[in-house]
């Protein structure tokens, strides 16, 4: 594939991303162990690197519908002939790959071989303030998916952490806040992902650990319209496609990781 050698410092890093909006989704497979799922949950997110490297998964990161993928030197895809490389060495201009990342309408993927995939993600996660999220993936006893609509594209409901919850809490809490419904089960950790975004000036990278839920209650959905969400709607397993070719990189990873 096509290899773009650049030379970047830390604090060259921080500066790039600042020209972009980006989202970090990290692919995270794990036992189906309840204790690891609980350990996982209760260190917070300077769990998540030692994990990933545990069981040897990528990273990906989102320029809207463009990804960028960290992953180790021996990845397969590499081997694809219409890959692009992009190999970080120790100082700086990553401006020519924000550019054309922007500007080229076929570029899809951009693929960072590193020895140290943890390593690597890790140094990018120091330049934002991080901040955690929960959200759920929730379906009935039909097997219908709830998926709500913000600012006109297809979302799953999400939301911040409160000081000292825990974030399966935050997770359940904020479902029922932005649709409605509350006789919910959690049924385990799905994924997290990671979306960056500016807000009074500064960076923030936020973890959103998203769930496996059931809902079984039969009563009406009601979005919270003060978070920008117009509608709330059960959707069945074979309609799902329409609804997810218009929604966020992330939200795909969420489908893709509980295999739906």
């Amino acid at each position: 594939g096509l290899n773009i050698t650049a030379f970047m410092s830390r604090s060259d890093l921080a500066t790039a991303f600042s020209f972009f909006f980006i989202v970090i989704s990290f692919d995270l497979f794990f036992s189906s162990s309840a204790y690891l799922c609980t350990c996982i949950r209760r260190a917070g997110t300077s769990m998540i690197g030692k994990v990933n490297k545990i069981i040897g998964q990528m990273y990906k990161i989102y320029f809207e519908k463009r990804c960028i993928i960290i992953c180790h030197p021996d990845e397969m895809a590499l081997t694809d002939p219409n890959a692009i490389l992009f190999n970080i060495g120790s100082s700086a201009d990553i401006h020519s790959l924000v550019e054309m990342v922007e500007t080229s309408d076929n570029l899809h993927r951009i693929y960072i071989p590193t020895a140290d995939v943890e390593e690597t993600y890790a140094g990018i996660c120091s330049e934002f303030l991080e901040v955690n999220a929960g959200g759920g993936l929730v379906s009935n006893r039909r097997g219908d998916y709830l998926l709500i609509s913000r600012n006109g594209l297809w979302d799953l409901p999400k939301g911040h952490q409160d000081p000292g919850e825990d974030i399966e809490t935050t997770a359940l809490r904020e479902v029922r806040e932005e649709t409605g419904i509350y006789e919910l089960q959690s049924r385990g950790l799905i994924c997290i992902t990671d979306h960056c975004y500016k807000r009074n000036g500064i960076w923030h990278l936020k973890h959103t650990w998203w769930f496996d839920m059931l809902y079984t209650d039969p009563t009406d959905l009601t979005p919270q319209q003060e978070e920008d969400i117009s509608k709330a709607a059960w959707v069945a397993k074979s309609s799902l496609p329409p609804f997810l070719t218009n929604t966020y990189p992330s939200i795909l990873e969420v489908f893709r990781e509980a295999k739906v």
